[in-house]
């Protein structure tokens, strides 16, 4: 079994969050519904969020913190679940689209989550605290969308 840090799985997310970008500038450039298209402007902003959890922290203390090895993988493959990118962006709806950036979040809160059941420093407990509010507080923002059927 590969040996995994806390800054493999940032990274992972990280990664998937460029790509999700470029997706959300796909729909912005192919949809006419321009609440879609202010939406993605909204959603695109996701790739910010762990960079604002970090941004408390020394340079030297986020190096520390994503070289933290964990006792285990943890199974987080957001493209498996992230259904609407193989929707052509031109169909995407913005419900769907809520719907499933929540889903996403949702993930991320549990990747985190399952971050904090192992052994690590006060300081990496932080961090992944973090990331869990940032995380949490933005679905409550996307529901409430959904819920007044914003867009």
């Amino acid at each position: 079994m590969a040996i995994v840090s806390i800054g493999d799985l940032l990274d992972r997310a990280s990664s998937f969050e460029n790509k999700l970008e470029r997706y959300y500038a796909s729909i912005r450039d192919c949809s006419r519904d321009n609440g879609v298209r202010l939406l993605t402007y909204y959603l695109a902003r996701h790739r910010k969020h762990i960079q604002e959890a970090l941004d408390n922290f020394s340079s030297q203390e986020v190096e520390r913190i994503r070289k933290i090895q964990l006792k285990y993988d943890i199974d987080f493959n957001p493209e498996r679940e992230f259904h609407l990118m193989k929707t052509p962006p031109e169909e995407v709806k913005a419900r769907e689209l809520l719907e499933a950036a929540v889903a996403y979040d949702q993930q991320l809160v549990d990747l985190y989550k399952k971050i904090l059941e192992q052994p690590m420093s006060d300081e990496a407990r932080s961090v992944v605290e973090a990331l869990i509010r940032i995380e949490e507080r933005d679905i409550v923002m996307l529901k409430k969308m959904i819920a007044m059927d914003y867009f």
